[in-house]
């Protein structure tokens, strides 16, 4: 039984990837605990997910009541403070959820854990922050820590999502070298239109333009940026944000929830939705790529032995 553990869980892409996995490899697996602050996450939450435990606040929980786990994965968000950092020091990462996740690591001791954040925190501060992370991490003297930036066109999604991933093994329990997935095809993104979907939208005056800039064959563009020409958008689509401004060409509409899902790796299928479809888009532009968290788990539990 593989026990797992999340925070700033979101939409709990790292779930569904584990799900899939023990589908896959007649595996079982118990949701310990979940972590959000956000009521539309937890409400998502609640009516998709069964974690034991569903923490409100992370940074105002007991560490006694965190449950042991064997995997924890973390979407920390990173934020910039060097504006205020007038001394070009190492920002601290106190000043974030990153402290929260230390805490997790240090008391619990998962055998594998996966850190997610945006590309930039390796350059931040001109690396100083990320170079603070990898320290703290590395003080802990118990994990052997990789990290890599990966997009989720590099691993079958067709969406185009650079992601910084932190991964430790537990030294204890490693078995195998961790490695990180190989590159494999991109799905078709035409595959990834919802058809059954007719509604139409107009288009407002202020993308008037942009629409006359697009190559022809464009599938999912965002009207969030006017000028740009998306010169590969018949075959990929832009980063998913959490500003909901997807627009499915071909259908003459904005992008559906369920093409939102399944660009993130999501089976709609399987998803209940009890809020809006301009909630749901927000919670899915914040979301990890299930395909890759999936690819990273299964590569953590062969390192682990359990796979």
């Amino acid at each position: 039984m593989i026990k797992i553990g999340t925070d700033c869980s979101g939409i709990e892409a790292p779930i569904e990837a584990l799900n899939n996995i023990c589908n896959e490899y007649d595996l079982s697996y118990e949701h310990e605990f979940s972590s959000e602050i956000s009521e539309y996450a937890t409400e998502y939450i609640k009516n998709n997910h069964k974690p034991k435990i569903l923490f409100n606040d992370m940074t105002k929980r007991d560490v006694k009541d965190i449950p042991y786990i064997d995997i924890y994965v973390s979407g920390f968000p990173c934020q910039p403070y060097s504006r205020a950092n007038k001394y070009k020091t190492p920002v601290d990462p106190r000043l974030n959820l990153f402290e929260d996740c230390i805490k997790v690591i240090k008391t619990v001791n998962p055998k594998f854990f996966i850190l997610e954040n945006v590309k930039t925190l390796v350059t931040l501060n001109n690396g100083s922050y990320f170079k603070e992370i990898l320290n703290r991490l590395n003080d802990i003297n118990k994990y052997s820590i990789h990290y890599k930036v990966i997009n989720s066109k590099e691993l079958g999604i067709p969406q185009s999502r650079d992601r910084l991933y932190i991964i430790g093994v537990l030294n204890k329990y490693k078995k195998n070298e961790f490695v990180f997935p190989e590159s494999k095809s991109m799905l078709n993104i035409n595959d990834f239109i919802d058809k059954s979907n007719k509604s139409k939208n107009e288009i407002k005056e202020s993308n008037k333009q942009l629409f006359k800039n697009i190559p022809e064959d464009s599938v999912f563009i965002d009207t969030g940026f006017r000028t740009a020409k998306f010169p590969n958008s018949n075959k990929w689509c832009p980063c998913i944000t959490a500003q909901p401004n997807m627009w499915c060409v071909p259908m003459g509409r904005k992008a559906s929830v369920k093409e939102y899902l399944m660009l993130q790796g999501f089976n709609p299928d399987n998803i209940k939705q009890t809020l809006s479809d301009h909630r749901m888009k927000i919670l899915i532009g914040n979301s990890m790529t299930v395909n890759v968290i999936e690819e990273l788990l299964k590569k953590g539990l062969h390192s682990i032995n359990i796979l």
